[in-house]
């Protein structure tokens, strides 16, 4: 089964984004589960998103980032108020970490190790 972690740089200040909440939801029929949160830390890191010893099986995730929140603590607007990443974990044995490149006005993505 696998794991998911993340990593959100908060590109405009050139620093990791420490406080951003975030959600992971799994597609359930039309709808979204939610399976897990939490919050970046000072390294802009969520690495125990699942709790010990949980992992997730094959399907389609989301992972949610309240950037609107995350920005409006510096008395930024954001663009965006959150961020939704979507993908399929098709490889159970895999690990899986999804990283965030944010600014109050764009984002980026990809698949990191």
């Amino acid at each position: 089964m696998s794991t998911v972690t993340t990593h959100v740089l908060d590109t405009m200040r050139g620093l990791p984004a420490e406080g951003v909440r975030i959600e992971l939801e799994q597609k359930q029929g039309e709808g979204w589960l939610t399976v897990a949160f939490g919050v970046t830390d000072n390294d802009g890191r969520l690495r125990n998103l699942l709790s010990q010893g949980s992992s997730l099986r094959s399907g389609t995730y989301r992972l949610r980032f309240l950037t609107g929140e995350y920005f409006s603590s510096f008395g930024l607007a954001a663009l965006h108020p959150f961020v939704e990443i979507v993908f399929e974990i098709s490889d159970e044995a895999s690990h899986y970490h999804i990283p965030l490149l944010v600014t109050p006005h764009a984002y980026s993505t990809y698949r990191g190790s």
